[in-house]
């Protein structure tokens, strides 16, 4: 027995050399082609920014405050939807189902829609959505400043204008995302011309995001690159949500209750904030190597 035991232990340690010389001869392979292409030394750059920024923790500080903002963008949202079911003659959680995260909220929230008094929640839930909204601003400029190296420079505090303004870019992109699911659930064909639609949506808000927020002295055209990748990431995102995320989690809340529809939500934030941490840092790595002439 031990012989045999011997002989496996040197059959592991073996597969390990021979894997680790694999690995070895690729990353050689890869850092030999960056010489020889752009795109792929762009790559390189973008991935070891976003090691040296740690882009994976800061999602995930820009996903707890997106969650923070949907517990009172979920009041207002349920309290409008009330409003909307009495009008229509249908529930609030059927309205919500096409809207993906926000569809997971109101599905959670079905409750607070049976109230008697829908205005009291948009009395209740306005002021306080917007004070989470600064409080998202402040994270993304945080990151931002980050992610394009300005923490040395000082910066006025965001003020509630500027989140009244952020506000209503993160409701243009809820609307968005149910005006797909809407054309979805009535045609596949204007539901796939609905999707390239907000696609174009997503990256144009985005971009108009971006230029207010920290870019050292990029222009609005150095921005493009970042919008496109998130909005075409949360066109994809939104799908994902829509199919996967919010079908999965109401049909197993009876099971894992809240905590499942939490960790469900807070996993569509945290892919939502690496998204928009991917773009600053592909737009602060491209014009990097635009001002040091790399092409």
């Amino acid at each position: 027995m031990s012989d045999k035991a011997a002989q496996r232990r040197v059959r592991l340690r073996q597969r390990r050399e021979a894997l680790q010389g694999r690995m070895d001869s690729l990353a050689e392979r890869a850092q030999d082609e960056r010489g020889h292409r752009g795109w792929l030394d762009a790559t390189f750059e973008v991935v070891d920014r976003d090691v040296e920024v740690a882009g994976g923790i800061i999602a995930g500080a820009l996903a707890y405050r997106l969650f923070l903002w949907l517990l009172p963008a979920g009041l207002v949202f349920v309290g409008g939807l009330g409003v909307v079911a009495e009008m229509t003659s249908r529930s609030p959680k059927n309205l919500g189902t096409t809207l993906g995260i926000g569809g997971i909220v109101a599905g959670s929230l079905q409750s607070a829609s049976d109230s008697k008094s829908p205005w009291y929640a948009l009395i209740v839930g306005v002021p306080l959505l917007l004070y989470a909204t600064r409080s998202v601003l402040r994270v993304l400029i945080g990151t931002h400043r980050l992610v394009w190296g300005e923490m040395r420079s000082a910066r006025p505090k965001p003020t509630y204008v500027d989140a009244a303004k952020l506000l209503g870019i993160l409701v243009g992109f809820f609307v968005l995302a149910g005006l797909a699911g809407w054309a979805r659930a009535h045609s596949p064909a204007a539901g796939l011309i609905a999707t390239i639609g907000v696609i174009f949506g997503f990256t144009g808000l985005w971009l108009w995001t971006t230029t207010k927020l920290p870019h050292l002295d990029a222009g609005w055209r150095d921005l493009v690159p970042g919008a496109v990748a998130v909005g075409v990431g949360v066109g994809l995102l939104q799908l994902a949500a829509a199919y996967l995320f919010a079908p999965y989690a109401l049909q197993k809340q009876g099971t894992y209750g809240a905590l499942g529809l939490a960790a469900a939500v807070l996993l569509s934030l945290w892919a939502m904030g690496r998204l928009l941490i991917g773009g600053a840092e592909i737009n602060a790595t491209l014009w990097d190597r635009t001002t040091r002439g790399v092409t």
